[in-house]
């Protein structure tokens, strides 16, 4: 399989495990990351079968790599013992003459130095490669699911705690996918090492075989404890990613309020929070070394005793000694990296887990299997007996029956927290109805496809969202692969052009994060030819006016009377005076629809509406 079969069938199962039942999707459940608590083998395997398994040719071929690397490594003490033959003219093994030492030594040396190089380099590049790509892999994945999960689901998590399995939890895995090549080079390098000194006596090996397990345990009870605060500080890394996010943000009131002694505390706290877990791995892998040492030195004095006594007895020679020392202190190089190597996987596999959480999350609102596209229509809504809860339980709406026919305007009025928006949000799906129904054109909303449904609306808010993108990329997602010119002419609709064709480099020019550069009048208008150039049957208009002087609110109005002709049109407002010409107007209050009318007849009922608008159009 390649790289690419390997991310379209991931893809595939990715879509296909957002399909949920009916009943699922009406009682918002979810199954429960399959991830979380997992044991490290369960883990290790999900990570080899969804993610380096498909690069199993360059694995292979690093395999190869390794274990010349390896052989190399093990043919050393071989040529120590055969060198420090010739020099000492001795009788075992080897017997070389001192010319032959001198005259095939350092190529012997020279030779098996560019093996164990190269085969270094073709290693570390061919898995770096592998495991980059897997990360990529991974991160697409975290991403796709990120982007097919509920609109309530994405709100539930803190920005910064998202942002640190993006950043920080990947650098976590990738040191610990490069540690884990190295340590199948490490294997294979002690495996071969360990033959070597087999191969010179058997009881000086037996001698460090019994050494070097006793360090298992406590190696184990590291590695235990490693896990446990990783998993700790990868948390603790999305909290400090979360409170630089929001001063970041909130600069303006932080200055004006001047709140800068109280962030610094909040941000001295969270980072000596900080400082305190990393110090507790710190300490924890500073643990690894000095006890591997402590167990090579060990083997080496009990090895220095047992040899004594088997050259005495003639059943060792000098030079084999030295070649089986030479092999057990290039035992200690792989038998520290395998050793720290268990600290390091158990840190990786806490922010694989985290990363799965997102990756294995299931989104509760889906398109049901075989469902079909919403058929073309005018575009005429009605909400029937719909009722809807948050899921810490607090009701927004009940009982909301409303008739909006097609290509009409209605307005939702009423105080802040009515169900205004959640009612509006209810109808792309965003949020599922707890009991009622959504009717567009006569068709149930819950059983077609999404994509259809949302292709019939465009949603115009009070925070237009802007992207550090040029405003002509800007202003085409409302409508991807649209052509320059039909962009251009939706940006002269939402009176947008004016503005944009001044700019350094026309359309061309970024407008920066969050659209820094531009005005709300401008950032307004940027959103409003989005919705321009979607040519949608349905227009949502969330509150567009609500936070702009009253130039930029006669341009966008004007727009917007452009924009709604011949459309059904869904709009929020505070200020009356934006939607006293609408065919519709609904009070709502406390979740309710209380009364509903025009401008003129709601001010004879002299109810909820007229009380509203005696006070604001005074």
């Amino acid at each position: 399989m390649t790289a690419r079969d390997g991310e379209t069938a991931n893809k595939a199962a990715l879509e296909g495990e957002g399909l949920q039942t009916g009943a699922e999707q009406r009682q918002g459940t979810a199954r429960p990351p399959a991830a979380r608590g997992a044991s490290t083998r369960r883990l290790a395997w999900r990570l080899w079968r969804d993610y380096l398994s498909r690069y199993w040719p360059r694995l292979f071929l690093s395999l190869g790599a390794m274990a010349a690397y390896a052989a190399s490594a093990s043919a050393i003490p071989i040529g120590v013992e055969w060198i420090n033959a010739g020099f000492g003219a001795g009788e075992g093994r080897f017997s070389p003459s001192l010319d032959r030492v001198l005259l095939i030594g350092p190529g012997l040396i020279i030779g098996l130095g560019l093996v164990n190089a190269g085969a270094m380099y073709a290693q570390s590049r061919l898995n770096a490669g592998a495991a980059l790509s897997a990360l990529r892999d991974l991160q697409n994945d975290m991403f796709a699911r990120l982007m097919a999960l509920d609109f309530a689901q994405g709100r539930e998590e803190a920005s910064g705690q998202m942002i640190s399995r993006f950043t920080n939890d990947s650098l976590v895995l990738r040191e610990t996918l490069t540690r884990a090549a190295t340590a199948v080079r490490d294997v294979l390098t002690l495996a071969s090492l360990c033959a070597v000194m087999v191969w010179y006596d058997w009881a000086m090996f037996l001698v460090v075989m019994a050494i070097y397990p006793l360090i298992g345990v406590p190696v184990s009870r590291i590695g235990k404890r490693l896990r446990r605060t990783s998993a700790s500080a990868q948390q603790q890394a999305g909290d400090v990613a979360s409170l630089i996010s929001e001063t970041v943000i909130g600069a303006r009131m932080v200055k004006t309020y001047q709140l800068e002694p109280l962030e610094r505390a909040r941000a001295a706290a969270a980072f000596d929070k900080r400082l305190g877990l990393l110090k507790t791995m710190a300490y924890a892998r500073a643990l690894n070394e000095p006890l591997i040492f402590l167990a090579g030195s060990l083997a080496v004095a009990l090895v220095v005793l047992v040899a004594a006594q088997r050259i005495a007895a003639g059943a060792l020679t000098a030079e084999a000694f030295i070649g089986f020392i030479v092999a057990l202190l290039m035992l200690s190089q792989p038998a520290r990296g395998l050793g720290t190597l268990h600290a390091v996987m158990q840190e990786g596999f806490g922010a694989f887990e985290r990363m799965l959480g997102v990756i294995d999350a299931r989104p509760s609102i889906t398109t049901r299997p075989g469902a079909p596209d919403l058929p073309p229509g005018a575009g005429a809504i009605r909400f029937e007996a719909v009722r809807f809860a948050y899921r810490d339980g607090a009701t927004a709406l009940k009982d909301v029956t409303l008739d909006i026919p097609a290509g009409k305007t209605v307005a939702l009025v009423g105080e802040s927290g009515a169900g205004k928006s959640t009612l509006m949000n209810l109808l792309p799906r965003l949020y599922e109805p707890t009991a009622g129904r959504i009717l567009i054109d006569g068709e149930d909303i819950a059983g077609v496809t999404l994509r259809s449904l949302r292709a019939r609306m465009a949603l115009v808010s009070q925070d237009a969202v802007v992207f550090n993108m040029s405003a002509l990329e800007n202003i085409a997602f409302g409508r991807p692969g649209a052509a320059r010119a039909e962009i251009i002419a939706a940006a002269e609709a939402a009176a947008a052009n004016e503005f944009i064709s001044v700019m350094a480099n026309g359309y061309d020019t970024p407008l920066g994060e969050g659209g820094a550069g531009l005005s709300g009048g401008q950032r307004q208008r940027i959103a409003l030819a989005r919705a321009f150039l979607k040519d949608a049957p349905i227009l949502l208009l969330d509150e567009p006016t609500s936070a702009l002087d009253a130039e930029s609110e006669a341009k966008i109005q004007a727009a917007l009377k452009r924009l709604s002709q011949g459309r059904t049109t869904l709009v929020i407002a505070h200020r009356l005076s934006t939607v006293k010409d609408a065919d519709l107007i609904a009070v709502m209050d406390k979740g309710r629809i209380v009364e509903t009318g025009t401008h003129d007849a709601l001010m004879k009922k002299d109810g909820a509406y007229a009380r509203q608008a005696s006070l604001q159009l005074a």
